[in-house]
């Protein structure tokens, strides 16, 4: 049979860097999680003032002063500020404690165990290269999903209730066969938006595709510019980040608040609003004018969720369905599962091989 031909030679085919690829996609489910212990963010809250986005620049430029001073995240009165640093050929964040500005931890996003597995995951760690094998793999992984639906899906009425379920009284043969077709059909639901979503960001054909049939390409975007001709006393524009972090914080207390720190002249303050469950599609962007501190209206690309493009809203969806914070916790909790059950797929399919194989060859004898 054809198909069972193409799931065969495409699982052996890409098995190993298909379970690469699936077990760092699993860990990263839990990559807020994991930085939060290794990055030291847990922090005891206090009842005083969070610290200014000045003193917070002040104290790394003298901490770390080769470190260029570009986003401060604040998050709650129980978790570090993070503040983003641009470094010659890398980049930093230090992690800061909201109510006396000290560095609690400074990391190199470029070295460490956690950035190498996003490397692993997302390029194999051989960059562009290794990226399109990822890309490649991700569609031949989206064949093999497919064909290996058809190739369980029972023809007969009296087989539909055995593919439904593991038998665990069964020969361990039988277990293995099972936990790659039951497992499988159950993780293929998920699965499918997991591979979807990975081959959006890899061809820039699908893209592209996309654009066209949300009329993207037919609109127009402004950019946010801070008017040269305001205000100009640059003693001020501390001042003014200082009052604006706070007036943000203090309305939208429910959510996480970046700054985004101008470095031009024209250079707007981008000011972002994050919510807690990290969810991209409905995050909202604000530009203020760094002389004024006025709101500066226009038609951006990346601006409030409420008036984003289909295809904004779109590109913005991807990510947190491909790692399940659409479904905040319990989403990300079935898509670290079928993760798991995905990295093991080549794994049971191979042993089901190898024993047919074996099957064949003593058949001969």
């Amino acid at each position: 049979m054809i198909i069972n031909k193409i799931h065969l030679w495409t699982g052996l085919a890409i098995g190993l860097i298909f379970i690469v690829i699936a077990l760092s996609g699993a860990i990263l489910t839990w990559r807020p999680e994991i930085s939060q212990i290794i990055y030291k963010q847990d922090i005891e809250p206090k009842d005083a003032p969070i610290v200014s986005v000045s003193s917070l620049k002040s104290a790394l430029e003298n901490d770390f002063p080769e470190g260029d001073f570009r986003t401060v995240l604040f998050r709650n009165g129980a978790s570090t500020v993070n503040i983003l640093l641009y470094v010659p050929g890398t980049y930093y964040y230090a992690f800061m404690d909201p109510y006396t500005g000290e560095v609690v931890h400074l990391q190199d996003m470029k070295t460490g165990w956690l950035n190498g597995l996003v490397s692993l995951h997302r390029n194999l760690m051989l960059g562009d290269i290794g990226r399109n094998i990822v890309h490649w793999v991700t569609l031949f992984s989206l064949v093999m999903l497919i064909t290996g639906i058809v190739l369980w899906w029972p023809v007969k009425k009296s087989e539909r209730k055995q593919r439904f379920k593991l038998k665990w009284n069964g020969s361990l043969k039988k277990l293995n066969y099972d936990f790659h077709n039951v497992l499988g059909f159950y993780a293929s639901w998920i699965l499918t938006f997991i591979i979807i979503t990975g081959l959006f960001w890899g061809f820039e054909i699908i893209r592209k595709s996309i654009r066209g049939i949300t009329h993207e390409n037919q609109i127009s975007y402004d950019i946010p510019l801070s008017d040269e001709n305001g205000i100009s006393n640059t003693s001020d524009l501390s001042i003014l980040i200082d009052s604006l972090a706070v007036y943000y914080q203090e309305k939208y207390t429910d959510k996480f608040i970046r700054v985004d720190y101008p470095h031009g002249k024209t250079d707007p303050i981008h000011i972002t609003i994050i919510d807690p469950d990290l969810l991209v599609y409905n995050t909202d962007h604000h530009y203020l004018d760094r002389y004024t501190g006025t709101r500066i209206e226009g038609n951006y690309q990346v601006g409030l969720y409420s008036e984003s493009s289909n295809f904004s809203i779109l590109n913005s969806l991807i990510y947190d369905i491909h790692f399940g914070t659409i479904g905040s916790f319990p989403g990300r909790i079935l898509v670290f599962i079928s993760s798991l059950i995905m990295a093991s797929l080549p794994v049971t399919g191979f042993i089901i091989w190898l024993g047919k194989q074996k099957s064949t060859s003593e058949g001969k004898t």
